[in-house]
């Protein structure tokens, strides 16, 4: 694994840098989470109510889901379709659907109205899935800014000792081309000393013969 990463160390740089804006860009991200989380969750109530008044059968179709999903009714309670001036209770505030329409929403008719409906409204149950969305994107951002870090810090420490490797190597083929030069001058000396040696004995020879 050091090896390779020593091999590819233009292209491991390259991917901390990409690292880095990854990481700058959950950053951002995370701040806009939280931003909207807290300024746009104060007027959720207002919204839902805006979209229960509205005509649209996407809208309609999609509050009915909730209601039926999450056994609710209305915004904040039932009594929100009354105070809206809406015509009658949508099929998916009856628990039994076969009483459907047998009561209008001052609910006249039946007196047991109440016990076959969804009382509660659905406000607190969509902010609540809103919320664990959010946060669980948060958290996800979070985990994965956390491991890009300790993939950088990684990079970074293997960097490090790669520049310590190379100055040493460099330090001892140095060292070594010092000792060589320092051994070809001992051999050389020694080869001087052998040659005046071979000299000196030459002329003794012949001081001798004369």
């Amino acid at each position: 694994m050091y090896g390779i990463s020593n091999r590819n160390r233009s292209l491991s740089l390259f991917f901390a840098v990409l690292w880095v804006l990854t990481v700058a860009i959950n950053l951002v991200m995370f701040a806009i989470l939280f931003l909207y989380y807290y300024f746009n969750f104060s007027g959720l109530r207002e919204r839902l109510v805006y979209s229960l008044q509205q005509s649209s059968s996407k809208t309609r179709k999609l509050l009915d889901d909730i209601q039926s999903k999450h056994l609710c009714c209305g915004i904040n309670n039932k009594d929100d379709y009354k105070n809206l001036s809406l015509a009658l209770f949508p099929q998916s505030c009856y628990l039994q659907l076969n009483y459907l329409n047998k009561t209008d929403i001052n609910n006249n008719g039946l007196n047991n109205t109440n016990l076959l409906m969804n009382t509660g409204g659905c406000n607190s149950i969509v902010n609540d899935y809103i919320t664990f969305q959010l946060w669980t994107i948060g958290v996800i951002i979070c985990v994965s800014v956390f491991l890009q870090i300790l993939a950088i810090t990684s990079m970074c420490v293997l960097n490090q000792r790669h520049q310590k490797f190379d100055e040493n190597k460099k330090f001892m083929i140095s060292r070594l081309d010092d000792e060589t030069l320092s051994n070809e001058n001992v051999n050389n000396n020694n080869n001087n000393n052998i040659h005046d040696s071979c000299k000196t004995i030459d002329e003794m020879i012949e001081v001798t013969q004369i």
